[in-house]
């Protein structure tokens, strides 16, 4: 497989839990499963941030632009690795691999694109 792009991006959890005390915030970029699943979580806001860190790095390694964050969905495999799906008919050619970590006050991620 070739290498399309790789991205990364870091987020402070304190910006993620700022914005989403607005109104409507977290639905203009989060599904409605992602937002059940990191509310569902002890810390729903480092959950939060490192989704919106794994959209940025995402949006980053693809090759094109235009993608919305809301069509970049990140979910647990069966496993509970962590898994990417884009909404987006330009991607159905691409593997996207992900890595996800996070602390207190901060949440990395890192994407690795692929033709498939």
């Amino acid at each position: 497989m070739a290498l399309v792009g790789i991205g990364t991006d870091i987020v402070e959890v304190a910006r993620i839990a700022a914005f989403a005390a607005k109104p409507g915030a977290l639905e203009r970029i989060f599904s409605a499963e992602e937002i059940a699943y990191c509310r569902a979580r002890k810390n729903c806001f480092e959950h939060l941030a490192v989704r919106f860190a794994a959209k940025e790095a995402v949006y980053k390694a693809l090759p094109f632009g235009g993608v919305a964050f809301k069509n970049i969905a990140v979910h647990n495999g069966p496993d509970g690795e962590p898994r990417v799906d884009i909404a987006d008919e330009r991607c159905k050619n691409l593997r996207v691999l992900i890595s996800l970590s996070h602390t207190q006050n901060y949440a990395v991620a890192t994407a690795v694109v692929e033709n498939a």
